[in-house]
């Protein structure tokens, strides 16, 4: 059986499938504000190609935020709907620690708007500092102070090019302790509203 991973968090859309942890398909590109539109439509054309249906599904991955508002209403919306008619279990995972490098300790932002950043660090399955809003002053003083960790995400708004992540991969290494066990109380997470 295969897992239908979909993040729309932020500026991109991603749509993958995996078997067994690993990533057999993936549609990743930048989609801002037209999440809405097009993401329905690729999870039908990522099936398709790989000669699926939704019944080969067992089972959905999302990240629920936070990020955008409109976006992580979208993909979490479209996986509870489907995991919901199909009887299959769903997923949810931080839209942060999508941009995370698995190797090495990670600083990942989205942008918040007025001069501020969504902000976590990992290290491969730690959390060293929870999903969180920071000023991008506090972020940069933070990279400042850790030089030798990896930053990821949107970093435009910091003045930083980002290295690389795999949104598709960290969705496809979900665990038990992400499982959603009713699908009814799965909502986006939404940090903006909590400030800092």
């Amino acid at each position: 059986m295969y897992q239908l991973l979909l993040d729309s968090s932020n500026i991109y859309l991603s749509v993958g499938l995996a078997r067994d942890g690993k990533v057999v398909d993936k549609i990743y590109y930048e989609a801002w504000q037209r999440q809405s539109e097009m993401m329905v439509t690729e999870v039908d054309n990522i099936l398709k190609r790989n000669s699926l249906t939704k019944n080969d599904l067992d089972a959905v991955v999302v990240g629920i935020g936070p990020g955008s508002y409109t976006g992580v209403r979208i993909g979490v919306t479209i996986a509870k709907t489907i995991a919901y008619a199909l009887k299959i279990k769903i997923y949810a995972k931080s839209s942060l620690s999508l941009l995370k490098d698995v190797q090495n300790p990670t600083i990942c932002v989205f942008n918040a708007r007025s001069g501020r950043s969504y902000f976590a660090v990992y290290e491969g399955k730690k959390t060293l500092v929870k999903d969180c809003v920071k000023t991008n002053e506090e972020v940069l003083a933070y990279i400042n102070e850790h030089k030798d960790y990896k930053v990821c995400g949107d970093t435009y708004q910091l003045g930083l090019e980002s290295s690389k992540f795999d949104i598709i991969q960290n969705l496809a290494e979900f665990d038990e302790s992400e499982l959603v066990k009713n699908v009814f109380e799965l909502n986006p997470v939404y940090l903006k509203d909590l400030g800092k």
